[in-house]
């Protein structure tokens, strides 16, 4: 009973909290950039904060209830009894790892290359640009909310989504687990608009690679560098 109050709560948080307090947080960034300077460094704590409360509920309740950290893809071993041969599992890893030094090639071209870094401040929408860090206070909270967005969302969409549908649904197919928490997590970022297709993407990519690989410490890594390559990226306040 606990493990489906669990469920039902989280779902609701999902796609009816997050996107609604997601537009909301814009929305009001928005209006007060406009205005005035805005310092963006407590609301990025304050999603820290809100990010962590969700996580630290299904993990108590999980634990208290017999399972172990490693039920939410909190592993250090790949996974052997998945359902793919060798190869996938090798082609996964091999895309694991160039997409990560992809994104260590963003994060240090922005910072050393001053036309990239023009040349990606013009393709970022509008709409986005309001959430970005410009300030060096910024930046510094932005890494750690980058961090923070990484460990918590991935324990979430990923670990949890992963661990209490077959758990309360035990005839359902770990495809269906996949798109499902995909989508999910697709919905949890719609208040970016039509950006939100790279967030739903993201969330298809990454819970490939949970499956394939039984752990979610590399989607950790990955969406905490995804989230970071974009801090060095404004260095004023230009919206236009």
């Amino acid at each position: 009973m606990v493990q489906i109050i669990l469920f039902v709560s989280a779902i609701i948080l999902y796609v009816g909290v997050y996107p609604y307090s997601g537009y909301r947080q814009t929305k009001n960034m928005r209006q007060t950039t406009i205005n005035i300077e805005t310092d963006k460094s407590c609301i990025y704590k304050q999603s820290m904060i809100l990010s962590w409360i969700p996580v630290l509920i299904i993990t108590t309740v999980i634990l208290l209830d017999g399972y172990t950290l490693s039920s939410l893809g909190l592993s250090l071993k790949l996974k052997k009894d998945n359902c793919f041969s060798k190869w996938v599992v090798i082609i996964t890893l091999v895309s694991c790892i160039v997409y990560f030094c992809y994104l260590i090639y963003i994060i240090v071209a922005v910072k050393l290359d001053r036309k990239k870094k023009a040349k990606y401040a013009k393709e970022i929408p509008n709409e986005l640009k309001v959430v970005l860090p410009v300030t060096q206070k910024e930046k510094k909270w932005w890494k750690a909310m980058a961090l923070s967005a990484g460990i918590t969302e991935e324990l979430q969409y990923r670990g949890y989504l992963f661990f209490a549908i077959p758990l309360l649904f035990p005839k359902c197919s770990i495809w269906v687990v996949w798109i499902l928490s995909s989508l999910i997590f697709g919905i949890g970022h719609v208040y970016q608009g039509k950006e939100a297709i790279k967030p739903l993407l993201a969330g298809f990519y990454f819970g490939f690679v949970y499956v394939a690989l039984g752990s979610i410490i590399p989607t950790i890594l990955l969406h905490f560098l995804q989230d970071l390559s974009v801090k060095d990226i404004l260095s004023e306040r230009h919206y236009n």
